[in-house]
């Protein structure tokens, strides 16, 4: 998408030019963790809702982002090139993929020359000051900044040497979202979601929801503070697909207690700076628990055709 950051997703799809080249076709979203995905998929279900005439056959997105991907095909699987990290890492490549390989498939370049480089070197930015993306630079075109530090100030992104911005154009105003707001704000949609789960009796069993992408067994436990007998991950029944959520079952009524409370505490109970939903989840009456044919899964399944 010809956008400088997230934020400018929602001016990006309203535009006519871009539904008219989505309209009627199949769309596949990725992003490094899979968050993004996930809201820009939920972004296009509103966009549809609130616009009939613009239709696709559906939505596709990589669960659990590129992290996920590359670490499921270590050789790189239909990936192309290197993914830029905004943390100490830099970039994120498949692990098992030749290097020269990863080289010849690089298709961004230097803004200077122009040459093909796919390394993120020096802290460089666009120098315009609506903008102030990151830009890269290459070693040769580095040094030759270091000489003439002046030109750092001519130095543009992509977008801004086009003349592309979105900066004017306002964000669309979606049903559902200013509804959603409406509620946040007046404290209806947290107390609909409390009034959900109060009534739940006190059960060994515990809902874990929203949890990483990239997650295991393991990570929770460290996250709950206590060892369980069980663990499900929820997946949707048609396709497969995990979606962030678990059963876990803790070994005593007073270790599941603590858990629960521990989340509902003001620190919560987090995996890095996701804060997890832990809430009692009893088994229906004449539900069969665990599930006829469990299999215990370190990490989330993965399905074949999703």
């Amino acid at each position: 998408p010809k956008v400088r950051n997230s934020h400018e997703l929602p001016k990006w799809l309203a535009l006519e030019e871009t539904q008219e080249k989505l309209r009627g076709k199949k769309v596949m979203m990725y992003c490094t963790g899979g968050i993004r995905c996930e809201r820009f998929s939920a972004l296009m279900s509103q966009m549809k809702q609130d616009n009939p005439a613009f239709q696709t056959e559906g939505e596709y997105m990589v669960r659990g982002g590129v992290e996920r991907y590359m670490k499921t095909f270590p050789q790189g699987g239909f990936w192309k090139g290197k993914n830029f990290l905004f943390d100490k890492r830099q970039e994120q490549i498949p692990e098992n993929k030749p290097r020269e390989e990863l080289e010849n498939e690089v298709e961004s370049c230097c803004c200077m020359c122009k040459k093909p480089c796919g390394v993120y070197r020096g802290g460089f930015k666009c120098s315009v000051k609506a903008c102030m993306v990151p830009t890269i630079v290459c070693a040769t075109c580095r040094t030759a900044l270091d000489a003439d530090p002046e030109a750092v100030k001519k130095l543009e992104c992509p977008l801004c040497e086009e003349g592309w911005t979105l900066r004017e154009l306002e964000a669309p105003k979606l049903h559902r979202a200013v509804k959603r707001k409406a509620e946040s704000q007046s404290g209806t949609a947290s107390k609909r979601n409390r009034e959900k789960h109060q009534n739940k009796a006190p059960s060994t069993r515990l809902f874990v929801g929203n949890l990483p992408f990239v997650v295991d067994a393991s990570a929770i436990r460290e996250a709950l503070g206590k060892s369980f007998k069980l663990l499900q991950w929820i997946t949707d029944q048609k396709s497969g697909v995990w979606y962030g959520n678990a059963f876990v079952e803790l070994r005593s009524l007073k270790e599941a207690s603590e858990a629960v409370e521990g989340a509902g505490s003001a620190d919560g109970t987090r995996i890095g700076k996701r804060r997890l939903r832990v809430n009692f989840a009893p088994p229906k009456d004449g539900a069969t628990w665990p599930p006829k044919g469990h299999v215990p899964h370190d990490r989330p399944p993965i399905p074949a055709d999703p």
